[in-house]
């Protein structure tokens, strides 16, 4: 039904976009704006309390959708007070949702290594460091990726491991290790089996090593997990469409590919999936 290339096209496509995918970052900015401490050792206390100020408007006013005004408070915030962990993250989150992940990596860094000086363990750690690894991963610095994620998805107090799981297993598809990426893709789906990204990861590797029937099974898996994900995966109809072509599958691919086309027809999924209906006819 589909070459061979075109194949390899789609499932790359697939890779590349599902590294910036929304789904993986996790509800930092609740966290950070209830447990501001900014306690900064070389600021006056009265710039600790100004940075407090300027940081929890920031956090409102990004929640508003003024995000262009929210940088230059959160600006403010860390200039009053340079160890202000939180404004530093929040920053790095803001700059990540706005795609630009050099400057996002910048401050997410910054604000894991304040929070690790200061001995604060938690929750907001673990959820740091996930978001950190990410900007790395889009990056494409998928080896020092591997170790903020990692601490994060064993760390027991991190609050949804499986999303840090998740991004462990997109660095190790990077970096080529699919062994190492479907064991991480595991524990991810083990620890929150409504976690359909990590199925259609598992599907991606399945289909790179041409395991066609494993990865119609995770893909499945992907879009029966949670139905949320079911009404929207385009990419999950797109890639077992494929997969059942190459099966032999032919009413099941077209049945796919038109689901596919039918949540989007314009997207790269969508042009892909229209593609493949048309060489059927």
């Amino acid at each position: 039904m589909g070459s061979e290339r075109g194949s390899r096209e789609l499932h790359l496509t697939e890779r590349q976009t599902l590294g910036r995918s929304p789904i993986l970052l996790f509800g930092l900015i609740t966290s950070l704006a209830l447990l501001c401490s900014c306690s900064g050792a070389g600021a006056s206390r009265e710039d600790v309390e100004r940075s407090r100020r300027e940081f929890q408007l920031a956090a409102t006013l990004r929640q508003e959708g003024s995000v262009p005004a929210a940088i230059e408070r959160l600006r403010r915030a860390i200039e009053l007070d340079p160890e202000n962990a939180e404004a530093e993250l929040l920053m790095g989150y803001v700059h990540m949702e706005r795609n630009d992940a050099a400057a996002a990596e910048e401050h997410l860094k910054r604000g894991v290594d304040l929070l690790i000086a200061a001995g604060r363990e938690g929750a907001t750690l673990a959820e740091a460091r996930n978001i950190w690894g990410l900007s790395l991963v889009t990056l494409g610095r998928c080896d020092d990726a591997l170790e903020p994620l990692r601490a994060a998805a064993t760390d027991e107090l991190n609050r949804a491991p499986h999303l840090a799981w998740g991004n462990l297993g997109l660095a190790q598809i990077c970096l080529g290790d699919d062994e190492a990426a479907l064991q991480a893709l595991r524990e991810a789906v083990q620890a929150q089996p409504r976690f359909c990204v990590g199925y259609f990861r598992m599907g991606q590797v399945f289909f790179a090593q041409e395991r066609l029937d494993d990865a119609d099974r995770a893909l499945t898996e992907a879009l029966d997990a949670d139905p949320s994900c079911g009404e929207s995966y385009q990419e999950a109809y797109a890639l077992r469409g494929e997969v059942r072509a190459r099966l032999g599958r032919r009413e099941d691919a077209i049945s796919d590919f038109e689901h596919c086309v039918e949540l989007g027809a314009r997207s790269e999924s969508g042009r892909s999936c229209q593609h493949f209906l048309e060489e059927t006819n």
